[in-house]
């Protein structure tokens, strides 16, 4: 079985190397610098999440071991999206970013030998099997850990020896990765929750609603895709007179938007301005906060079209906005269903409810997230447990 991915990988290497051929897909992707680097000098203890709302998880934490971690060191934050590691690079939070590398032999083998890595924090499902070879042939003990993650499907015949933590969001991820990796020497496995939560539960802040509000509802993360069904949303929401804001997942998106919605008669303005009757768009990464701190109510996009998985509600529900997705929770479904079934999180089986929807009751969202928080405390002090070991 190792010598079948190994023939996949090289296979994959093959690809790239044609795709990095092709100036589109070149100027897309940046194939060249995820086959050849360069990469940076280490050594480094390195974090990978696939694109922004894992590596937003990631730079928090990455802070935070930087405050806890006795003799941390340096910090790689690599992620599958290029737009992201401008982002990282520009966050303030004292790590170096990069594009992952290709998970292909001759490509992992110069990564890690430029990079050293101490050990590998993955973030949610990014279980690539050449990252977790790649870790276990120069460690002596398993030095990669998964955090806040998810677990679906497994790679048949994939080894997970490499990895010794594991923090899953949900006991239902446990289950399913522990069936598959039982005889690894994954010594550390729990129920943790979300991480995206973790700096409310660091500053133990109350879940409090927005103070004097200026903005009715705020579309988050939102999809071309999705279009349809916002369309109908925010032209009941103007038809209300209430205030819109749209914030795209995608800023290659945004003129998209922007003929979509003209095109439905709707004005558009730019973040921060906000006039009722219009849709105010937000233009850069980053805003996230300071929408939710004057907004009432949020749509968490990913969720109102098929095959794409719906984004992060945790953020707008502990800002303390009224919060509800779509009629579709993929990647999701089982927190999406719990939440709704403890009354914290509203969803929606059509565009055409987002005017009845329900708000969520913020005795309700403050009694299960003080739950979570307990959840996500303890699994941050065992993952610092094990690094400390790991780094010894």
């Amino acid at each position: 079985m190792f010598k079948v991915f190994d023939i996949a990988r090289e296979a994959l290497g093959s690809v790239a190397k044609v795709a990095a051929k092709v100036p589109v897909i070149e100027n897309k992707y940046h194939v060249k610098s995820r086959l050849r680097g360069p990469w940076p000098k280490g050594p480094f203890l390195w974090m990978h999440g696939a694109s922004l709302g894992e590596c937003k998880m990631l730079l928090n934490l990455a802070g935070f071991l930087q405050e806890d971690l006795p003799n941390c060191p340096r910090l790689l934050v690599t992620t599958q999206k290029v737009e992201v590691v401008s982002f990282i690079k520009e966050s303030g939070v004292d790590v170096t970013a990069h594009i992952a590398p290709v998970d292909a032999p001759a490509t992992m083998k110069s990564f890690v030998s430029s990079v050293k890595p101490l050990g590998l924090i993955l973030a949610e499902n990014e279980l690539w099997p050449g990252y977790l070879s790649s870790m276990l042939r120069i460690s002596t003990r398993p030095p990669v850990a998964v955090v806040s993650g998810r677990f679906h499907h497994a790679v048949p015949g994939m080894d997970y020896a490499a990895i010794g933590f594991v923090s899953m969001q949900t006991g239902s991820d446990l289950s399913r990765f522990f069936s598959v990796s039982a005889r690894s020497n994954s010594s550390r496995m729990m129920i943790g929750g979300d991480w995206k939560l973790l700096p409310w539960v660091r500053s133990g802040k109350a879940v409090l609603p927005p103070e004097n509000p200026t903005v009715d509802t705020v579309f988050v993360s939102m999809h071309i895709q999705e279009m349809p069904s916002l369309g109908r949303m925010i032209l009941s929401s103007i038809k209300r007179g209430e205030s819109v804001v749209l914030m795209p997942r995608r800023l290659s998106e945004v003129d998209e938007f922007r003929k979509a919605l003209c095109g439905l008669g709707v004005s558009v303005v730019d973040w921060p301005l906000v006039q009722s009757g219009s849709v105010s768009m937000v233009l850069e990464f980053g805003k996230t906060k300071d929408v939710f701190a004057v907004s009432r109510s949020a749509v968490v996009g990913g969720s109102f079209a098929r095959g794409l998985g719906v984004h992060d509600f945790w953020e707008p529900l502990q800002s303390g906005l009224a919060t509800c997705v779509g009629p579709y929770a993929a990647g999701q479904e089982e927190t999406v269903m719990t939440l709704v079934r403890e009354g914290v999180l509203a969803q929606l089986r059509s565009a055409e409810d987002f005017s009845q929807r329900n708000k969520p009751e913020s005795r309700l969202v403050q009694a299960f997230l003080a739950h979570e928080s307990a959840k996500i405390s303890d699994s941050y002090q065992q993952l610092l447990e094990f690094l400390k070991n790991l780094l010894k």
